[in-house]
């Protein structure tokens, strides 16, 4: 019987003053991976002499404000039959590698799209503004919802408030004709032909435990994102410079882009659900339920816009519209705190103590956090 070859694995890291995780990101996968490729870009700290404790494969690169240039400069190296790639603050959880090991070696797959949580110390992270103590939801990926760390089964989202989900494609056949493009927010997608099956494997981002290092990464992404506008000036590209903009909150550069990205693609949801928002935290609740209700039209399937659309209508005393919304985005997303904590006050306006009191003691539940502002007496 012929025996099928065991399919190796690259893993590719492009780093640049990264001493703080390192260590911790090669040590969770050097027994998954059979060959380690590290292209730095200029560190300046221990990233190389850590780098070479567990590889030879480590190489210099010009940085040229283009993280695809860097990213296939790496591709060039491997030698493994996959490539998986990592940031230096990302781990892979050592439960995982089994199943990745699996995946590679029974499937007709040229990618695999993994789970990135991206950890938050605090829920607070998250938040852009909040009205009369219900808070409101800013997007930057569409199917992102914040998740409690509560009763997890990973380890690694021990003395994390939870952490927000992005798919994204880290784990790809290693072929000539695969490579990144984008100078910045980098993919394969494009470039993959064959089949990109879904996975739940978790890749574990630690970068923005502390924000004062990721605004820094921030301030390169939206120098970079403005380069990537001039040189493309397609409706993405002007969208993720908002969402940049939005996140540095120079709001009304934001708007800019998110007003020019939607002339390009007015189909594209995401930017009528970003300028809802805004219009929202300006409290300019006639053009923000304009544009919420566009985002719903287009993509109805979004928590996120039910709540916000549902603050608008406490802010308007409709509670009745308000619970309407709130009771969608639970419907969604059974896992939304906020959206019970602001069910429960709309309840508590009308009078209904007794589901007042079912919401916010589910919105505890979920995020024990609301525990400081939500007191649970009896039903």
């Amino acid at each position: 019987m012929k025996q099928t070859k065991k399919q190796t694995i690259s893993l590719c890291m492009i780093t640049k003053n990264e001493d703080l995780f390192l260590e911790q990101c090669l040590n969770s996968v050097k027994n998954l991976v059979d060959e380690i490729i590290i292209v730095d870009t200029g560190s300046t700290d221990r990233t190389k002499e850590i780098s070479r404790k567990f590889t030879d494969n480590v190489f210099d690169f010009e940085w040229c404000d283009d993280f695809s240039a860097a990213r296939n400069e790496s591709l060039k190296h491997a030698t493994g039959d996959w490539i998986l790639v990592l940031d230096a603050d990302e781990t892979i959880s050592e439960k995982d590698h089994h199943t990745i090991k699996e995946f590679i070696d029974n499937n007709g797959a040229e990618g695999f799209v993994l789970i990135q949580r991206n950890y938050f110390k605090s829920k607070e992270d998250l938040n852009y503004g909040s009205f009369q103590n219900i808070n409101v939801s800013a997007a930057g990926q569409g199917k992102e919802i914040f998740i409690i760390s509560n009763n997890d089964n990973y380890v690694e989202s021990n003395d994390k408030a939870g952490w927000m989900p992005t798919p994204i494609i880290r784990l790809f056949k290693n072929k000539e004709t695969i490579l990144f493009s984008g100078v910045v927010h980098e993919d394969v997608s494009s470039s993959i032909k064959g089949n990109i099956l879904n996975t739940v494997i978790p890749i574990h981002h630690y970068g923005k435990m502390n924000l004062v290092t990721w605004k820094k990464k921030w301030d390169l992404y939206e120098k970079l994102g403005e380069k990537k506008v001039k040189k493309e000036k397609d409706y993405y590209a002007y969208f993720e410079l908002g969402r940049q903009y939005l996140e540095n909150k120079k709001i009304e550069l934001a708007k800019e882009m998110f007003n020019q990205s939607a002339k390009l693609n007015p189909s594209f949801w995401l930017n009528w659900f970003n300028l809802g928002t805004i219009c929202l935290l300006e409290r300019k609740n006639s053009l923000a339920k304009d544009y919420l209700e566009k985002a719903k039209t287009l993509n109805s399937g979004i928590s996120s816009i039910y709540s916000n659309l549902g603050v608008i209508y406490v802010q308007e005393e409709d509670f009745v519209n308000a619970i309407e919304h709130f009771l969608k985005a639970i419907e969604i997303n059974p896992n939304d705190a906020s959206a019970y904590k602001n069910l429960g006050m709309c309840y508590n306006h009308m009078g209904d103590k007794e589901k007042a009191y079912n919401a916010f003691k589910k919105a505890v539940e979920l995020n024990p956090e609301y525990k400081k502002i939500i007191k649970l007496g009896s039903k």
